[in-house]
């Protein structure tokens, strides 16, 4: 069973902000949310927003996917606030997953070590076998 909904922003620079999330055939335990566009300082406070009200009281208390597949750039503020999410999450026991980060992305998060921090996979199926095992 598949549930999602989506939102569109637009940062001051006009590139696009796309955020969908559905909970997966796996079980609705592990909510996946995918990510499309760039992520800076003017467009990571939409992420936290698009989580607050789609998970509302569940908001960093369930096992959480960021599927990064279509992200084209991310800074310094979106390392950070995935920082601040997955230290949130093990507050409560639950775990933060990164998913399918490509090309810039991937360069980035692997120059900051956030992997180190956050699993990162390359496919959604295996995040949430990793989750619900």
């Amino acid at each position: 069973m598949k549930a999602s909904s989506s939102i569109s922003a637009y940062d001051r620079s006009a590139a696009q902000l796309d955020l969908s999330m559905e909970c997966t055939a796996a079980g609705e335990e592990v909510p996946v949310v995918r990510l499309a566009g760039e992520f800076d300082i003017d467009t990571v406070p939409e992420i936290d927003r698009f989580l607050r009200r789609r998970l509302g009281p569940f908001y960093h208390r369930r096992h959480l996917i960021l599927d990064l597949e279509d992200v084209r750039f991310v800074d310094s503020s979106f390392v950070g606030y995935v920082v601040t999410l997955v230290t949130r999450l093990h507050g409560h026991g639950k775990e933060l997953l990164v998913t399918r980060p490509r090309g810039h992305v991937r360069q980035v998060l692997g120059a900051v070590g956030l992997p180190n921090v956050v699993p990162v996979y390359d496919s959604i199926d295996e995040g949430v076998e990793i989750l619900t095992s």
